[in-house]
């Protein structure tokens, strides 16, 4: 059975361009050189190969640059050599590779400290062999994410994380039991790794096809309120009459919903471009828009509930979060305007004119089609009484909303007049005169004004006498 495994997946290997020529280097310069973990376990898949792991002896290290040569790339070093987390990696287009060395003394013992047993395989490319430890192939077939010793989250808490992100990513896996109270037992281990590195691999759960599976087996395995204690409030927190759920339940339905209010608003023929950061804004946003409500819960003599500006606590809080995670300043500042403006849509009226709409596109700006689908998914995981009644308002709000942000000049509309033509009104420079173009701007997006004459005019008309100075 080895030698049939063997032979299969040496003619595959070898049969990728890249691999061919390392190996053919392996041979020729004696280098112990291995393909390791998910290269492997998406061939025994059958799932597409894009990302190398290779792993070679520590005093092989000087024939790394031997390897750049072969494959005219070049590494960047990432990790900490102290710690034994050095990693040589290269990204070019979508192909990802990464080099590490050995751990221990033997090929055996670097395999017994890798993290799932679906990973603990590696490949010769110098003598065509196939190793792995006892359960590995049999973890594969039976769709199992099972650890490999009870020391594996001691060695990297990461791998906590890392676990629920195979379970969105590998279609039909699940995880291992003793995994499930390994994880429960060790959560607080979380805190032991960097922040970046628990963003990255949060990332990757909420970029994966099952990012709502991911959320609330975090919940369920008691990660999530370790890593977002500002959530625990929410637990049990009861809502208004606008929501079916209590406060942490809406969350995480929410998370659930944004994949159908992506799919809606496709069936409405209305079209929304996503990269991947407007993902991650989005599910984020979505994660840490209700925080404030736990600082906020108030009754009113009827017995109502409320939640006063709630989105300004809910900031605050997810600020501290994102902080702590190392989020880079553009994607907390879009993060944080989503969460600001959450209720803008929502708090609409039937009666609101196409003019206020207008407004409204122009100043959530860029970041309109992701305030949309966030009300939507806010709005489809709130099933109260009074939700269902707002309905139709709030989708056909949120359809004329994406017409608006398509016509030209709206979002960013071309100045009309400058601060020059407001001083020689005899105005000052100074606050009064950025008050008078906005209040122009404002015109030109309602589509009062469309041309500089018009403006002019406008201007003469509403600030022309000569200001008391």
């Amino acid at each position: 059975m080895k030698s049939e495994v063997n032979r299969k997946i040496a003619v595959e290997i070898l049969e990728d361009p890249l691999l061919l020529k390392l190996a053919a280097l392996a041979k020729k310069e004696n280098i112990r050189l291995f393909l390791v973990g998910g290269y492997l376990r998406d061939l025994f898949l059958g799932s597409p190969r894009k990302d190398y792991d290779l792993a070679l002896p520590k005093e092989s290290a000087p024939l790394i640059s031997l390897i750049e040569d072969i494959l005219q790339l070049h590494f960047f070093r990432v990790g900490k050599e102290e710690m034994d987390t050095t990693t040589y990696r290269v990204i070019k287009g979508d192909i990802s590779l990464d080099l590490t060395f050995l751990v221990g003394q033997t090929l055996e013992t670097d395999l017994r400290r890798r993290d799932f047993t679906i990973n603990a395989m590696a490949f010769s490319l110098r003598d065509e062999t196939f190793h792995s430890i006892e359960t590995s192939l049999d973890d594969i077939e039976e769709k199992l994410i099972r650890l490999v010793s009870d020391q594996s989250i001691d060695q990297d808490p990461l791998r906590m994380l890392r676990a629920i992100r195979y379970l969105c990513t590998l279609p039909g896996f699940r995880l291992d039991s003793d995994l499930q109270k390994e994880i429960r037992l060790k959560r607080e281990m979380i805190w032991r790794v960097p922040g970046e590195r628990i963003k990255m691999e949060l990332d990757q759960i909420l970029l994966s096809p099952q990012p709502a599976l991911g959320v609330n087996t975090l919940y369920d395995l008691n990660l999530l309120l370790t890593l977002f204690p500002e959530l625990k409030g929410l637990k049990g927190l009861g809502q208004s009459k606008h929501h079916h759920l209590t406060a942490l339940s809406h969350t995480l339905l929410m998370i659930e919903k944004i994949t159908w209010a992506l799919e809606w608003v496709a069936s409405k023929e209305k079209r929304v471009f996503l990269n991947q950061e407007d993902r991650l804004c989005l599910y984020y946003a979505a994660l840490f828009h209700d925080i404030g409500k736990a600082d906020t819960y108030s009754q009113d003599e009827r017995g109502r509930v409320h939640f006063y500006h709630h989105e300004a606590f809910s900031c605050l809080a997810a600020g501290q979060i994102m902080e702590r995670l190392r989020f880079s300043n553009s994607m907390k500042q879009r993060i944080l305007r989503l969460i600001e403006k959450h209720m803008r849509i929502h708090n609409l009226s039937r009666e609101t004119r196409e003019t206020a709409l207008k407004r409204l596109v122009n100043q959530i700006g860029d970041e309109t089609p992701l305030l949309v689908i966030h009300t939507l998914a806010d709005k489809e995981a709130s099933r109260g009484i009074l939700s269902i009644q707002d309905d139709e308002v709030e989708e056909n709000h949120s359809l004329k909303l994406m017409d608006l942000f398509d016509q030209k000049g709206i979002v960013h509309p071309s100045p009309l007049i400058t601060g020059h033509d407001v001083m020689a009104l005899g105005y000052p420079s100074g606050p009064k005169v950025g008050h008078i173009l906005n209040f122009i701007k404002g015109k030109q997006i309602e589509g009062e004004i469309k041309s500089r004459e018009e403006a002019l005019d406008l201007l003469k008309k509403e600030f022309g006498i000569e200001p008391h100075l």
